[in-house]
């Protein structure tokens, strides 16, 4: 009888844990660098104009294929700049924020601009 509570508490144990682990989500699109970028986030614009904030302070920083060698910089997350194209692997925590486990730099941005107006005034934040 105490084995049986035991294997069932185990198992409704394994079965919370695993409906409580976030499913990982990849998404693609522009770094945006508005006034409140703090320190570890960014925020990524999709083409349809919607901005992730997206934490990447523990996330793994690489280039993708497509980027040239001599594009490449020694420390990839010096790229992760206004305008550079960057596809986000990242779990939803609790509170609905993006963490990213995997930042890959898809497209460079060696000269960042300045928001221009239509990037400034984003539809909406997820």
């Amino acid at each position: 009888m105490v084995r049986r509570t035991l294997a069932a508490v185990a198992l409704a144990w394994g079965l919370t844990s695993a409906a409580l682990a976030g499913t990982p989500g990849i998404f693609q699109g522009r770094i945006y660098r508005g006034q409140n970028a703090s320190p570890g986030w960014i925020y990524v614009q999709g083409r349809n104009g919607m901005l992730r904030k997206v934490e990447v302070s523990r996330a793994r920083v690489v280039y993708a294929a497509s980027v040239a060698a001599a594009d490449r910089a020694t420390d990839p997350s010096r790229d992760l700049v206004q305008g550079a194209e960057v596809r986000v692997t990242a779990e939803q925590d609790g509170t609905g924020e993006w963490r990213a486990s995997r930042v890959e730099i898809v497209k460079v941005q060696r000269n960042p601009q300045p928001p221009s107006r239509a990037q400034a005034a984003p539809r909406k934040a997820l």
